[in-house]
């Protein structure tokens, strides 16, 4: 049998297309549509009854900080443009437009620059890119960790500069999102140059390189910690320690006398500041003269000391010790030739020939015995004279006052972040400054490394050998919880407000380095 095909014809097929299917009804899509417009009515009618009734939470992102409330009633007072409008006629749909001006931050902030050779320059950033409101009560300051990344992924498309630091981050919290400490990269580096640090780069203020020592401390001074602690076993298997000069009164404290926490004996010298953030310098006055006192003569001026000043203080200070005790005494020198006062005539006492000589004489064994003097008070380790604590600028004892060098100790360590030892008072001070006891080097730089900080400034869950996740601590790991943007020391506010919050004086320039008004 055989089966014939037959192919249809382009007419034959055109006929099966309706050509009126669009206009038969579609109930899906009636439905669809009419739910549309009706939600978009009653959302209009809601915004409006809402506006009606003066409830105006619809139109807002939410409640502002505590420190905004006053101006809560008065958008106007920072809202100076329309966003929408004009994010909508640039094409610009991202969070780069503000209806919040920099002028009206300005008006009661200062809003000092930071880095100078940031690109973008300070004055192109928006505050409100950072500093973002309507959250809620929160800390404005506290700006969330993009804003910061958005440079520091890749600080070298964003500074303009010798590249003093390293080029990019990502978070605090776990292991390779933030580099090590500058400092800590010094103390393992063993050659003069530094893996990001460049040469304006703060650490290189606080550190010098010695080829046979590596990076070392660059303060002035020769100190022993070591020497002034000897530790003991105590209870538990805890360390105690012993400070050498015991019993003796510091400025108003006394040193232990029995063998004390790491914390105890470091306090004694070391004082926090009124915040509790950084700790106070230390004071030869304070700190070293009761156990290291500068004598220069004992045997005429018993116990007395030359003052701890600078080398022109300390000769006009005996000087006129020794003009003072050769006019009450003339007879301790022999003079063969003293002077005869005029009659009728009151004049001042005057030092004769031989007088002279011997104040030179006595001046020239006094400096020498205050600059390197040494005395025994409490074993070898108590010694005094400007020699034995300072050093000239090659590191050996001086050899007159005008080769002393000043210590130039340095009172943040850290420069480039932010600190406070009361937030972490519950620590051991060896558990952070480790080596402490065992340091007998003035260039040993003992500051802990960022490994330590991320046991509990972590994220992370429990690593091995820790009783508990270090994220259930509660401690930050977001960038502004050690940095800063602005540098408020060259803060120069000499703007003001009235009490209906309106400008009356001149607003702050945030360029200036003058003097700050209170």
């Amino acid at each position: 049998m055989t089966v014939r095909m037959t192919r249809n014809t382009s007419r034959e097929l055109s006929e099966r297309v309706e050509i009126d299917f669009h206009k038969r009804p579609n109930r899906f899509r009636r439905r669809v549509w009419w739910s549309a417009f009706w939600l978009s009515v009653a959302c209009l009618l809601w915004l409006g009854y809402a506006g009606a009734r003066g409830d105006h939470f619809v139109y807002e992102g939410g409640d502002l900080a505590y420190a905004h409330r006053i101006f809560e009633n008065d958008c106007a007072k920072c809202h100076t443009t329309w966003a929408p409008v004009e994010r909508a006629l640039s094409f610009d749909f991202s969070d780069r437009v503000y209806s919040v001006e920099n002028a009206a931050c300005l008006a009661c902030h200062p809003g000092a620059e930071h880095h100078q050779n940031q690109i973008p320059g300070h004055a192109e950033i928006s505050c409100a890119h950072c500093h973002i409101e309507h959250q809620g009560n929160h800390d404005l300051k506290r700006s969330p960790d993009r804003v910061c990344l958005e440079c520091h992924t890749d600080l070298k498309s964003h500074t303009r500069g010798d590249g003093s630091f390293v080029g990019a981050f990502s978070e605090f919290g776990t292991t390779g999102g933030h580099p090590e400490f500058a400092l800590s990269r010094a103390a393992s580096s063993n050659s003069s140059s530094i893996e990001g640090v460049g040469a304006s780069h703060e650490v290189l203020k606080l550190l010098e390189f010695v080829d046979a020592e590596g990076w070392r401390d660059r303060a002035r001074i020769r100190f022993n910690h070591a020497a002034h602690l000897k530790a003991e076993p105590g209870p538990d298997g805890q360390t105690l320690f012993r400070i050498v000069a015991r019993g003796q009164k510091l400025d108003g404290f006394s040193i232990p006398d029995t063998a004390v926490s790491a914390t105890e004996v470091c306090q004694v010298c070391h004082k926090s500041d009124a915040a509790g953030r950084y700790m106070q310098p230390i004071a030869f006055e304070q700190h070293c003269r009761a156990c290291h006192p500068l004598l220069f003569d004992n045997r005429k001026f018993p116990g007395e000391q030359v003052p701890h000043e600078r080398a022109d203080v300390v000769r006009g200070f005996l000087t006129e010790k020794y003009t003072l005790a050769a006019l009450a005494d003339p007879d301790s020198v022999e003079d063969e030739s003293p002077a005869r006062p005029i009659p009728g005539r009151h004049s001042r006492p005057t030092l004769s020939k031989d007088q002279t000589e011997w104040l030179a004489e006595q001046l020239k064994t006094a400096e020498a015995e205050s600059l390197a003097h040494t005395h025994v008070l409490f074993g070898a380790e108590a010694k005094g004279g400007c020699a034995y604590c300072h050093v000239d600028k090659d590191g050996q004892p001086p050899q007159e006052w005008s080769t002393v060098t000043p210590p130039a100790i340095p009172n943040r360590w850290q420069p480039h972040s932010i600190f406070s030892h009361k937030s972490h008072q519950m620590m051991s001070c060896v558990e952070c400054h480790d080596g402490v006891a065992e340091s007998r080097n003035t260039g040993d730089v003992l500051m802990p490394k960022v490994e330590l900080c991320r046991k509990c400034h972590s994220p992370e869950p429990a690593q091995p050998g820790q009783d508990f996740p270090a994220r259930l601590l509660g401690a930050g790991t977001d960038c502004v919880e050690c940095h800063l943007y602005h540098d408020h020391e060259k803060d120069n506010f000499v703007g003001g407000l009235n009490p209906l919050l309106h400008v009356t004086g001149p607003k702050p320039d945030a360029t200036s380095t003058g003097e700050r008004s209170n």
